[in-house]
């Protein structure tokens, strides 16, 4: 019988027994170099700095995105291409000795009744998850897609409090690597503008319709 793992119990080191993981580090995951940002969004990743940092330490990990993270998914609109975001959606995938299925906190994938091909994921922390560390439910969620998705390579993001990580999966055979950005705080402006920055990537990539530059 296989083993079955879901998201939320998955440790590093079953994923390191069960698959060849190779990490290195990588701060231009995504392309921001010719991503601008306007002035009004830029006046309102200040304004959500200025009205919620004094507060953050006290959020629970709903008001986190629900004040903090989702206006700033709003501004964006990750949507286009008949590609928009999904919350709490199933996922799984059967592997050769084990079966990873789960709930996703974030996932932009294409679909207009049931999600169809996922493109990225942001991963929060939560405190109630024993083993914790949202980068090894995300990873599990890189893995899963990326082999659902015939091995193209898979983007996603995980928050701990403040700080954001992004993250790129690819895979060669039967080998995983892994590139993991620097911590960028996002209670700081010129991070926050990072952080925003990779998110338009991310939409520029998947987002845009046929026929726009």
């Amino acid at each position: 019988m296989k083993l079955r793992l879901t998201f939320g119990n998955i440790s590093p080191l079953k994923l390191f027994d069960y698959f060849s993981i190779e990490e290195k580090e990588d701060n231009n995951i995504l392309d921001i170099s010719k991503i601008n940002i306007s002035k009004e969004s830029e006046k309102l990743l200040n304004k959500l700095i200025s009205e919620h940092k004094k507060d953050f330490i006290v959020y629970s990990e709903e008001e986190i995105k629900m004040l903090f993270i989702s206006p700033i998914l709003y501004d964006i609109s990750l949507r286009g291409n008949n590609v928009r975001e999904w919350f709490e959606r199933e996922l799984s995938f059967e592997f050769d000795n084990i079966i990873i299925s789960g709930k996703t906190d974030f996932m932009l994938a294409s679909g207009t009744i049931v999600p169809e091909e996922p493109f990225f994921f942001i991963q929060e922390y939560k405190k109630s998850i024993p083993n914790g560390h949202p980068k090894w439910q995300l990873l599990s969620e890189l893995l899963v897609t990326i082999n659902k998705n015939g091995n193209k390579p898979i983007l996603g993001s995980y928050n701990i409090r403040q700080y954001w990580h992004f993250l790129k999966l690819i895979k060669e055979n039967d080998k995983y690597i892994l590139f993991s950005s620097e911590s960028y705080d996002s209670l700081k402006i010129d991070d926050l503008i990072i952080i925003y920055k990779n998110l338009q990537a991310v939409k520029s990539l998947y987002c845009k319709d046929k026929g726009n530059k």
